[in-house]
């Protein structure tokens, strides 16, 4: 009866172990398959004993039967699972069960769930950390000319962004007015501020020495749909590689939700050219 017990506390825990490891590893395997494998991963140490090398063998024979012999699948997902268990050993040596004089099945079965939701907790700061990274990625420096300067602008390539101008096509960014106002003709900044927000701009009260750059663009967001002034860019790059960016921008009063503290919010275009740079 022991060893039925031991077999089964030990498979659950691998489980456990075996379908965090799935997930952060991008790895996911069918349940059979995870089941298969804590099984083939405890049955050694039991039968066996907790030895060094039988524990090294089993973990193996484990890693092997839920994440195939790939060299890449199967070394992420056996560093995956060593994490898991050492995070889940971790916590359950501060918060033990069985030191509250908790019967052993029922500790068993408190520690299972004390390491589910330890997992599930780090699963998530794992992905967040992860789609932190891949959002730096898509973070470049870029130099605007604009009205004879030369400005500086950090740049976030937003997937979301699929803003276009209606007539040509082409892709339409987004710059905070922060971080261009001091560059704008004070002519230009004053014809600016007296269009009516979300309404079709109306171009005649913009000087005509600017208005053959400038492009009424309709902005569709969650929040519904509104009228913009576009630039047209006349010369816009990214620093490393000197890769052109075109189309179009407008400019936002706000810059609050621009991620990773931005200057400007790129066209979804710009992630591939960004990354072929």
């Amino acid at each position: 009866m022991y060893g039925e017990v031991a077999i089964a506390v030990n498979s659950a825990f691998n489980y456990v172990l075996l379908s965090f490891a799935g997930k952060v590893s991008k790895r996911p395997c069918r349940r059979p398959r995870i089941l298969f494998a804590a099984l083939a991963g405890a049955l050694p140490v039991v039968l066996l004993g907790a030895n060094p090398v039988i524990v090294a063998g089993a973990f193996a024979v484990m890693a092997l039967a839920a994440f195939g012999a790939n060299r890449n699948a199967l070394w992420k997902g056996a560093g995956a699972t060593i994490v898991a268990a050492l995070f889940a050993g971790g916590l359950l040596t501060v918060l033990s069960p069985g030191g509250l004089g908790i019967p052993g099945a029922v500790a068993a079965m408190l520690s299972c769930g004390m390491a589910m939701g330890g997992l599930r907790l780090l699963e998530r700061r794992w992905s967040g950390a992860e789609e932190d990274a891949v959002s730096a990625s898509f973070r470049a420096d870029t130099v605007l000319h604009l009205f004879g300067s030369a400005v500086p602008l950090t740049t976030f390539a937003d997937s979301g962004n699929g803003c276009t101008e209606p007539l040509s096509g082409e892709p339409v960014h987004f710059i905070s007015l922060r971080a261009v106002r001091n560059h704008l003709p004070d002519g230009l900044m004053t014809a600016l501020a007296s269009q009516k927000p979300g309404d079709m701009p109306d171009l005649r009260r913009i000087p005509e020495e600017y208005r053959r750059r400038l492009r009424p663009v309709r902005i569709t967001t969650v929040g519904g749909s509104e009228w913009a002034v576009g630039f047209k860019i006349g010369k816009w790059d990214f620093t490393e590689d000197g890769g052109e960016i075109r189309g179009y921008f407008v400019l936002t009063a706000g810059d609050a939700e621009y991620p990773l503290g931005a200057d400007a919010i790129l066209h979804r275009t710009s992630i591939k050219k960004h990354e072929r740079g």
